[in-house]
């Protein structure tokens, strides 16, 4: 591998970890939705029967906030796999050139 190769890659991981840290905020936006819409069923479900409509708002943020924390959840780690590989492949390439 030449060194514009390994430039471009590392410029690559760089951006990349960048980005999983973007996509590690929206998974915390995602937990307090989710958090929040325990929260507001409760309220909804455990008051007045004047209330149900916000036990069943809760329960949707809930779930909406519950499946994208798992969706970015999994984005991350499928991003933190593919960064681990191209740092593999860097430190690899220069054990080959040593």
């Amino acid at each position: 591998m030449n060194a514009l190769e390994k430039d471009s890659l590392l410029t690559e991981a760089k951006m990349q970890i960048k980005a999983l840290k973007k996509i590690n905020e929206w998974k915390r936006l995602a937990i307090i939705v989710s958090t929040i819409g325990v929260a507001i069923a409760y309220a909804g479900i455990a008051g007045t029967p004047s209330y149900i409509f916000l036990g069943i708002l809760g329960i949707f943020l809930t779930l909406a906030g519950a499946v994208l924390a798992v969706v970015t959840n999994l984005g991350l780690r499928n991003g933190r796999r593919n960064v681990e590989k191209m740092i593999h492949i860097i430190d690899e390439d220069r054990k080959h050139e040593l």
